[in-house]
């Protein structure tokens, strides 16, 4: 009992950070991010822990070096000793810290280290398939309601988000989040989860009542139709992206005999999905399609590429950084002319760049670091688990898909989308971190309903 009510407040804290407009206000945001520590340290006294690897203290000593990187960012320069002659140009320099805005830098740590968190408290509990399973589908469950609940007030009051005043993009679905692009990424990783559980139910042949057996590809079909309504091009290629690469990974993975035999009995219902996918890009996804013929990359965003690139070359930013989490003030010095006057940009919309520009060439190294960690586990997963396989998949089709959409905006910045990337990332690293000791033959209930949902 004790461990199936943590299962659900853990996503419920993922999903609260979805809900409260995607986390991007500060007040709502440090609330959660309390709750989450509290949480954490609860877990921590009274709450089995899975057992501790090497790729999980790798995994810790790069989280802890970001944010020690990212502190000394906000102290004063004195109290830092000259290293060569990346800090020799720092000499030139009036101002008494690294980061432009310290206050700013300190937020954001924050903002770094509550996904953290989140991964490691679902990577811990993630201890057995069946926590691991349950997991994952009740993040479906809540994700699936967060959908639905977007599209009814969608079409019955379009002009709110949750209950504040939509001001901008009232011609797209948006749900909790305030921008259509934020939203879009939410929706294709529940996509994700949902095409997981289903390649899942397919491996293990579920049984039940054919009604339930249907409520994971409806909510998977409801889900495509939202996605086309955010008519958000980068969120919506993502998502294709993520579940392409899922589904290549399982076929280049498969194996023979009666997986292969499944396979076939899975045709019809892969063909059916896919009809109903193009139907829903026919019937409503016009807005998304006159974008994608009619619209270029904005001009400005490409010119601010350019800025930002020479911000990071300029005097030591490429090693030491202008501030994580500070682009909103570092920023204007290095914007160019040709950008013209209009709009502030408190974002790069490409968050690696945001990353290098704030935090130097650290940034790089740890995001290099921690993705071919997390990518090499998941890999292993697709070897060595077989029936869980779809979950590994996950693992990668998520970061994969995720980063590319960073390319060209920043979801991963966003709280509601980060939190439930690490959520996924977490339980999919347990999944595939099985000792093959553990790996039970005959594993959990193989229904993958959504009634196992809760």
């Amino acid at each position: 009992m004790k461990s199936r009510f943590y299962a659900h407040w853990l996503c419920f804290l993922v999903a609260l950070s979805a809900l409260a407009y995607g986390g991007v206000a500060e007040l709502p945001f440090q609330f959660i991010a309390v709750l989450t520590f509290v949480t954490g340290a609860v877990a921590f006294v009274f709450m089995p822990r899975a057992a501790e690897t090497k790729t999980l203290w790798l995994l810790f000593i790069i989280a802890c070096a970001l944010a020690a990187a990212a502190y000394s960012q906000s102290l004063d320069m004195s109290t830092f000793m000259t290293f060569g002659a990346a800090f020799e140009s720092l000499e030139s320099i009036r101002q008494k810290t690294i980061s432009v805005s310290p206050g700013a830098t300190d937020i954001a740590i924050l903002r770094l280290l509550v996904p953290i968190a989140i991964f490691f408290l679902f990577r811990a509990v993630s201890t057995g398939d069946d926590r691991a399973l349950r997991l994952l589908r009740l993040l479906g469950a809540w994700g699936g309601a967060i959908v639905v609940g977007a599209l009814i007030q969608f079409f019955v009051d379009p002009d709110h988000i949750v209950l504040a005043d939509k001001l901008h993009y009232k011609e797209s679905l948006t749900g909790p989040f305030v921008n259509r692009n934020n939203a879009a990424a939410y929706i294709g990783l529940i996509l994700q989860i949902l095409l997981a559980l289903m390649f899942y139910g397919q491996r293990a042949a579920p049984k039940g009542k054919p009604t339930w057996r249907w409520m994971t590809p409806a909510l998977f079909a409801i889900g495509v139709f939202a996605l086309l309504l955010t008519k958000s091009r980068a969120g919506i290629a993502a998502a294709i992206l993520g579940c392409l690469l899922m589904a290549g990974l399982l076929r280049a993975y498969s194996s023979g005999g009666p997986a292969r035999q499944k396979q076939r009995t899975a045709i019809p219902s892969l063909l059916m999905g896919g009809g109903l996918i193009l139907s829903c890009i026919v019937l409503f996804g016009q807005g998304t399609i006159i974008r994608l013929t009619t619209e270029k990359l904005a001009d400005s965003r490409v010119c601010t590429y350019e800025s930002v690139l020479s911000g990071i070359r300029a005097d030591a930013n490429f090693w030491v950084g202008t501030g994580f989490g500070a682009f909103r003030s570092a920023f204007p010095p290095y914007r160019s002319a040709d950008c013209g006057i209009n709009g502030i940009w408190d974002r790069a919309h490409n968050s690696f760049l945001e990353g290098t520009f704030g935090l130097g060439a650290i940034f790089l190294v740890a995001l290099a670091g921690g993705m071919l960690i997390l990518c090499r586990t998941y890999l292993g997963g697709m070897k060595l688990r077989r029936r869980f396989r779809p979950f590994a998949a996950l693992g990668i089709s998520a970061t994969i898909a995720l980063l590319a959409h960073s390319l060209v905006d920043f979801p991963l910045q966003i709280p509601g989308v980060n939190n439930l990337f690490a959520a996924v990332a977490g339980i999919a690293f347990g999944i595939s971190c099985q000792d093959k000791g553990n790996i039970r033959m005959h594993g959990i209930s193989d229904n993958t309903t959504f009634k196992q949902f809760t």
